[in-house]
């Protein structure tokens, strides 16, 4: 009894184990999508803005210094002489100096905004980083026969028609 059970078991093994195989009747590409960075330039005009010279010498060094510019100290001495007109006694100072300060501005800003001129465009070569999607290939649709009937399956490579693969065949 010990003999024909063992054999048995030995029959039963060997059906177990033999390997069954699948044909590759179909493939086909699955595609994903990535975000690649790439660099990406153009050429723009850029505006080159009007440069103001110094007002010259140690003098115009020393005003520009002083009062923020030549334009500043010329609107400082309009400004104190029309701050002189406004009151009386004590008054008087005060508004001296208030036009003094505001002709200092007044002539500052002027001198500014003609330094922030467009006398020209320069051609510049502006970069950027920029995220660009690409379509890739990220594995295969792979249909196989076995027994008559369809199955699919994916794969991370691209199996050849025809080829035989192995299939594990779970019996519940």
């Amino acid at each position: 009894m010990k003999k024909l059970l063992t054999i048995g078991l030995i029959c039963v093994s060997t059906a177990v184990s033999a390997q069954e195989y699948a044909k590759v009747v179909g493939v086909q590409e699955v595609y994903s999508v990535r975000n690649v960075p790439q660099q990406h330039c153009m050429t723009v005009d850029v505006p080159v803005y009007h440069q103001q010279a110094p007002a010259g010498g140690a003098i115009g060094g020393m005003v520009d210094n002083t009062f923020g510019s030549t334009q500043g100290l010329v609107g400082a001495i309009a400004g104190g002489l029309i701050g002189s007109r406004i009151g009386g006694g004590s008054g008087k100072r005060w508004a001296t100096a208030a036009g003094a300060v505001i002709g200092t501005q007044v002539g500052d800003r002027y001198r500014q905004n003609r330094q922030q001129q467009v006398v020209t465009y320069q051609k510049q070569q502006q970069c950027s980083m920029v995220n660009v999607q690409e379509n890739f290939v990220s594995g295969y649709q792979v249909t196989y026969e076995y027994n008559g009937r369809l199955y699919t399956g994916h794969k991370g490579f691209r199996p050849q028609i025809g080829t035989l693969y192995p299939v594990d065949i779970n019996i519940r």
